[in-house]
């Protein structure tokens, strides 16, 4: 069952290259922001990432 939940409200367009098949291997990276930038994920100390519980 497909929902028109948001409307077309939320639609940006897309970030992702037009000339790249992101289904063929490789790395990616990925940024995500948190609000106000809380620390949620983890802290980085001597260049090494400790993640949170």
């Amino acid at each position: 069952m497909k929902t028109n939940k948001f409307q077309n409200k939320y639609r940006i367009p897309s970030a992702r290259a037009t000339w790249w098949d992101y289904s063929s291997e490789g790395l990616y990276f990925i940024t995500i922001c948190t609000r106000n930038q809380e620390t949620l994920f983890g802290e980085i100390e001597s260049e090494q990432m400790i993640l949170s519980q």
